[in-house]
Order: structure tokens, then sequence, then C-alpha cells
């Protein structure tokens, strides 16, 4: 979060235009590395009482997380963007004197780019790899509510913060 809040304090500044990406089924995308066997699911189980080979991942397996990680970033890496060093969920693409900074968290991911061009040509480099939804105008990141005008980024919490002391008893 420090690295989303440092690229949206800047944003503003430097006119970068914001949009908001979702692939849609990311842990159904990871390729299975070990063998894990599951139960024929409810709905689906034909009476043999044979089990399924998984070669994809599924939500809910530990690895699904970490083997669509290893997907997104093997397949931006070859379509010119570089990880930065200071945090493995943001990356950066430069052509000429433009850029473009995509950060990412689970499924959901933020792009920042200098020229609308970029913008539509980042949104193709991902489309071209998964099923994306286009959640359009940045209004709302991990629980944290975002009001974006030219010259101004404001960022609010309050949701968040109340959630935390609901749950502590605190509310």
């Amino acid at each position: 979060m420090e690295t989303i809040h440092a690229i949206l304090a800047i944003a503003p500044s430097r006119k970068l235009h914001i949009q908001q990406l979702d692939v849609k089924g990311a842990y159904l995308n990871g390729k299975l590395k070990e063998q894990v066997l599951m139960r024929q699911p409810e709905g689906y189980n034909n009476g043999t009482g044979c089990v399924c080979l998984l070669i994809k991942t599924l939500y809910g397996l530990k690895q699904a997380g970490r083997e669509w990680n290893l997907e997104f970033d093997a397949k931006l890496h070859k379509k010119g963007y570089a990880c930065l060093r200071s945090d493995p969920c943001v990356y950066i693409h430069h052509v000429d004197e433009d850029f473009v900074i995509i950060t990412v968290w689970v499924n959901d991911m933020l792009t920042f780019t200098t020229t609308v061009e970029l913008k539509n040509k980042v949104k193709a480099d991902v489309k071209s790899e998964w099923e994306i939804t286009n959640l359009g105008v940045l209004s709302k990141i991990v629980g944290i509510k975002l009001t974006i005008s030219p010259d101004l980024i404001f960022i609010s919490s309050s949701r968040y913060i109340n959630t935390i002391l609901l749950r502590e008893g605190l509310g």
C-alpha cells in the first residue's frame, strides 16, 4: 500500500491516466507443478468414486496465489515490463519519455500512464493474456475510498478504520 500511496501522490502532478482492471478468475490461470488430487465436486459426481487430477489451480488451494503470481509475472516480463526491486507487485515499462506503472494485488490492478495511448496499450497487453473487467475510474481500492480530480487525489480510510474498530469492539 505504501507504493500505491506514493504513486497516487505523484499522479496529479504528472497528469497520469489511471484505470482499474480486474482479471476474471485469476487463480484459475496458475499451472500446478505438483500432483494434486481432489474428490469430484458436488453436482459433478458421476458416482464412480473417481478422483480428479488437477492441472490448474483453483481458489482455495494454498498454491493458487503463488502460481497466479508466477503466471502474471512471466507474461508481463515477456511484454517488456520490469518489476521494481523495492516492491515486486509493481511493474514499470518505459516507452521513450513516457511510462506505464502497474500495481497489482491478487487479481486487481491499477495502471498509471503518461498518455491515453499507453493506457489503451496496457489494457490491450493484459487483455491479450487474460479476460479482464475494466473497473473504470478509480473510486475504491482495498477498502480505501478515493476521490479524484485533475489536480488532487483524496484518500479516505474511514470505512476501513470503522471496520477495524467494530471488529475490536471499539465502535
